[in-house]
Formats: C-alpha cells, structure tokens, sequence
C-alpha cells in the first residue's frame, strides 16, 4: 500500500459568488500522481474529477464565452487602458498555477 498527502484549496464562495449562500464553499484537491483534481462544492455536495487536460478543455470550450462583451459575462474587468479582461479566467489561472506549485 502507498500513502501519500494530497495538495487541497479551500474557499468560502461568498467571497466569490453574491449568489452563494453564507456557508458555500468550494475545495479542489489535486490528484496523488498529479494528473487532475476533485474538485467539490457544497452546494448539493456536488463533485467533478478532471484530469488536467479535461481542464483545459474545459477552458477551450469556455474560451468563446469568456471573450463576450461585458453585458454577457459578468466577469469581465475593464482596465485602465481601455482594455478589458476575464476576471474569472485570471482567477482559474492563478488557482491552477498554486495546485501547480508554479507560484
């Protein structure tokens, strides 16, 4: 038998979500060989495993949504410079990056 200790997040969607209830949170944990993570969420104890390329799939797909103008996604963030960016899809990044241990 081999043992091992897994990399897990944890966050309160509150901070992230105006929809989520008080106590909503989500934790991702990254897989024993490294390959993906479980991601679970409270609400309705709901559970997804993907590998890390299932992931960036997933982004694939998402990528023509994400790129909508601000009045169809309600994570896009404009910048000073007249830009304007996903929030959301920074905040993916960032998060994968630390599971990762890029950063």
């Amino acid at each position: 038998m081999k043992e091992s200790q897994r990399t897990s997040r944890f966050v309160e969607l509150r901070d992230h979500d105006h929809l989520a209830k008080i106590d909503s949170f989500l934790e991702v944990t990254e897989w024993s060989n490294g390959e993906g993570f479980d991601l679970h969420l409270s609400r309705g104890e709901q559970s997804i495993n993907l590998s890390w390329g299932e992931w960036s799939g997933l982004l694939a797909a998402l990528g023509d949504w994400i790129d909508q103008p601000e009045s169809t996604c309600p994570h896009i963030i404009s910048t000073d410079e007249g830009t304007s960016y996903c929030k959301l899809a920074e905040s993916t990044a960032e998060l994968l990056a630390k599971l990762r241990g890029q950063s």
